[in-house]
This record gives C-alpha cells, structure tokens and sequence, in this order.
C-alpha cells in the first residue's frame, strides 16, 4: 500500500512500514503462491532454524518449516508468536496463507500509544511516533514550538531531540497539542508523561512497523453467499506495530461496533476496498477486507460492507500460535 509523504493537505509519515506496503503484498502474494506450489521441490528436507532477533530459535514453535518461496535465501524471526483468523470450513476452503517478517522494525521508529478515558483501537486515542522525517508543509502549530498540523491526517509534527516526532489521532489539534507537550525521549524512544483523563497503553515504546503479519486470503465466491460481493479477495491478518493504527487515524476510521466482542472501527486501510479491524490482545490487530472487489454502484454501503465482513469474522476461527506454525503457508521477508 502506498501513502504519500506530505503535510500540505495530505501526508507526512516515518518510515514505510509493513502496513503500507499490504496492497501490494497481497496481490503479490497471490502470485508468488501459484509459483511456489509449481516450482519448490514437493519433499524438501527440514530447513535450520532461523536466526532471531532478541532471542534464540527455541523460542519460536517448533513445528517443521513449510517450503520457502523460491528466491528467498533466509528469513530472520523475531520472537513475536501471533496467530491468525481462518474463515468458511477450513477444512473444505483452506484459503491461502502469507507470513511477513521484518525484524529490522526493532531498530525503530518507535510508538507510543494513548487512549483517553473509555478509548479503545482507533477512537479517542493518539499514536506517537519517533523519530520521523518532517518533509512537506502545513499549518504552523505553536505548541509544541515549530510544529506543523496536517488537518487532512489528523498529524502533528514537530521538532524533538535529534529529529522530529509526530502524534496523530481523533482528539482534534488541540487536545493532540496537549499530548505531544507532555511527550520526551531516551534512548531514541518516546515517553509520554501522564495527563489526566489520557494513559499509555502499554508500560513501553513498541516497534511503529510490524515485526510479524499472517495472513489468510480467500476467493469471495469460496466463501459462498456472505463472501460473494463480486469478484476479488477477503482477507485476514493478525500483526503487531502501531503502524495499522496510525494509519486507521489518517482515513478517517469510523466506529464499526463489535466484532468478536471486541469494538472495531471501519476504513480503507489496508487495500482501500474497505476493513475492519480491532485490537484482539494487547499489542495485537486482528483485521478483515476486501480487495479488488467488482461491485456495481449503488448496490453496495459501508454498512453492507460492515455487516457481511462482520459475520464472516465472527463465524471464523481463531488459530493459536501453535495453530498457525503448522499450516502450509508462503514466508516473505520485508523488501
């Protein structure tokens, strides 16, 4: 997926993560599947143990290794163990699966997340991130001193240690001005101090891009009646970072109820087709879309959308970590 980088009216952002690049991945994905299943040897014998970042293999599961997609070489993994969502009967539709790994997320940027009194996953909350690159232009912004407020993003950028650090979210510029006063450094992460009525989600900074994503991509016409909104693909993912957040903030998400028991909220991130998604655990994002969908106009809403991807989520399956290691599933390391 790809978001420009300007602050005149559109965008400012760190560096690309995982996230931005989905669109991409996924209909890439679908490609190199089809290579894989014609080309990597049906019986390949089991491969070493990756290396790790922060750990040793022995704290990823155990499970034997799936094939890898021709040309990749190797594949660093973090000691991150996240599941993943399957719809339909898994059984009758297996779907595709995808694996990303980007460990190099661990050298930063670095988030802090910050949810208001009764905030959950994209609503009154903000994201901070550091460092980033201020690159365009917009509105000066006095608090904090040489800041530039992106109205269209929901953004503010302004000069922090070294570098620049940036806050996004729904609380208006204002209430995000307040936040970001209160936001130091050390040790080139960011800290926020607490203000009444706002905390940090979590004790530390997290990693903006996602260190890890598992995916699953379905046909909508395997999924039957609830899938068939025209041509094209549903989607899932389970991942990490703040990266999907962020970019939830710069869309415009929208408050889409319960999904799973858990409150969602509804955006074009990440294929621009149309998903929700939720935090499923601490830490943790559980989405579900469509891409390239073929729906003539007129005949379809968000609130459609919404209610169709709803029920497929709530009717799907949750796979453990040691679930998801044992599927057949294509790994991709980030570009």
């Amino acid at each position: 997926m790809h978001d420009p980088t300007e602050v005149d009216g559109r965008d400012a952002r760190p560096p690309r993560s995982s996230g931005l690049t989905l669109v991409g991945l996924l209909v890439g994905a679908v490609m190199v599947t089809m290579v894989v299943g014609q080309l990597t040897d049906p019986g390949p014998p089991p491969h070493p143990p990756s290396s790790t970042v922060g750990g040793t293999a022995s704290d990823l599961a155990t499970a034997q290794e799936p094939p890898k997609p021709i040309g990749v070489e190797s594949i660093r993994e973090c000691p991150v163990h996240l599941g993943g969502l399957v719809l339909g009967d898994h059984l009758r539709i297996p779907g595709s699966a995808l694996e990303r790994w980007d460990c190099d997320a661990l050298n930063g940027p670095w988030s802090v997340v910050i949810r208001a009194t009764g905030g959950h996953f994209g609503v009154h909350s903000a994201v901070v991130t550091f460092p980033v690159d201020l690159v365009g232009s917009g509105v000066p912004s006095t608090r904090p001193e040489g800041g530039v407020w992106n109205p269209g993003s929901q953004k503010l950028i302004w000069p922090l240690g070294s570098s620049h650090a940036q806050i996004v979210g729904d609380l208006g510029q204002a209430t995000l001005e307040n936040l970001a006063a209160r936001v130091t450094t050390a040790g080139r992460e960011p800290h926020f101090s607490a203000l009444a009525g706002f905390a940090a989600a979590a004790a530390a900074a997290i990693p903006y891009r996602s260190l890890v994503m598992h995916e699953m991509r379905y046909s909508t016409d395997d999924l039957g009646k609830a899938g068939k909104r025209g041509g094209g693909l549903i989607y899932t993912g389970v991942t990490s970072g703040a990266s999907f957040e962020t970019l939830a903030f710069e869309s415009h998400a929208k408050p889409a109820g319960l999904v799973r028991g858990k409150p969602a909220v509804f955006s074009d991130v990440p294929s621009g087709d149309g998903a929700l998604a939720w935090e499923s655990a601490p830490g943790e994002v559980t989405y579900i879309g469509t891409e390239g969908m073929d729906i003539p106009a007129g005949m379809a809403t968000p609130a459609d959308a919404i209610k169709i991807l709803r029920s497929l989520a709530d009717k799907g399956r949750v796979l453990t970590p040691g679930q998801w290691e044992t599927k057949d599933r294509v790994r991709v390391a980030a570009p």
